[in-house]
């Protein structure tokens, strides 16, 4: 049960922290974004593993700041992408191209065979984006610049998921804290344009961007540690439409019954996927 509940509060944590990250962005620049998130998520961190130093060892560690510089080098294109295009086409793209390079992976490194059913996966896929791609119940168009930045996002996000796959149980507080050296290493080589940012009102969602990030990585790691990862998929493809639902809210964007079907098909798929 514990696998279960992780793994479903780590879809719902990532659905806040990358809506919460694209409102910031609206407000403001993505870097500004990026250097407030990271800096909250690093004290959090800091200070939980003051507790637990024993869980700390350096391979570790180095194992969690190289998943963390990876993954984080996608939060500029999430943050872009949900910022200027619509989180209910946004996020679905995100999630099958993460689908598609856990399957390369399985394919190509562990030799695994594809299943039977992956075409049928592939179609419905391919018909959920479509949809997705639809205008929204407000009209709002989507263009290939919000697909190139959201299938950019799922390919540094899924080296940060292969890496972090090498953890055991026991050590998921040290590879945390390294992952979140690992993004927090990233504010300097992208600072703020500005020392000061004259945008108001985007400290508050970075910040609260950052808190769900560490909270989805946690549960990502003892969703990975407690449950068989094909499993773990199945409640991760509810992270489409928790984001659409969420957006409705805090982005005001109202997805139409097109985009709703397109979500729908694209949550079966990828539950065909974790399945096999």
């Amino acid at each position: 049960m514990i696998g279960e509940i992780a793994s479903f509060s780590n879809a719902l944590a990532n659905a806040f922290t990358n809506t919460l990250g694209g409102k910031s962005t609206q407000i403001t620049s993505w870097r500004n974004t990026l250097r407030a998130s990271s800096s909250i998520a690093m004290a959090i961190i800091s200070v939980v593993i003051l507790f637990n130093l024993n869980t700390i060892t350096l391979q570790v560690v180095l194992i969690g700041i190289a998943a963390g510089f990876i993954g984080g080098l996608g939060l500029p294109f999430i943050y872009k992408a949900i910022s200027t295009g619509a989180v209910s086409f946004v996020s679905p793209v995100v999630a099958l191209t993460q689908s598609l390079f856990l399957i390369l992976f399985a394919v190509i490194v562990k030799n695994e065979s594809l299943s039977v059913t992956f075409p049928i996966a592939a179609a419905l896929g391919g018909l959920g984006i479509y949809l997705c791609s639809r205008p929204t119940a407000g009209n709002q168009k989507i263009t290939w610049q919000s697909f190139f930045l959201a299938a950019s996002a799922a390919t540094f996000f899924s080296g940060f998921s292969f890496l972090m796959t090498e953890i055991e149980n026991s050590k998921i507080l040290g590879a945390l804290f390294g992952a979140r050296i690992g993004v927090f290493c990233l504010t300097f080589i992208f600072p703020p344009k500005n020392k000061v940012s004259r945008a108001n009102g985007y400290a508050k969602y970075a910040l609260l961007s950052g808190t769900f990030e560490v909270v989805a990585n946690m549960f990502f790691l003892i969703a990975i540690n407690n449950l068989d990862l094909s499993k773990v998929g199945i409640f991760m493809a509810s992270a489409p439409a928790l984001a659409s639902l969420i957006g409705i809210k805090l982005l005001h964007q109202k997805p139409s019954i097109t985009n709703w079907l397109g979500i729908a098909a694209s949550t079966a798929a990828l539950a065909i996927i974790a399945l096999n």
